[in-house]
């Protein structure tokens, strides 16, 4: 999938930044987006993950 130059140039700053994958950080995007729009159910951390504190 293409975009316009600049979502491009987005997504690779998006990329190098975050150390993703254009892959990952389409993934990413459009489940973030979903989430928001309540199409998806907010994925929410357990407090006790592995996870806290690196987001």
């Amino acid at each position: 999938m293409t975009f316009d130059d600049d979502v491009e140039a987005a997504i690779t700053a998006a990329c190098e930044e975050l150390q993703m994958t254009r892959d990952e950080i389409i993934r990413l995007i459009i489940r973030e987006w979903l989430e928001q729009y309540g199409f998806l159910p907010v994925h929410e951390l357990d407090e006790g993950s592995e996870t806290k504190g690196s987001a």
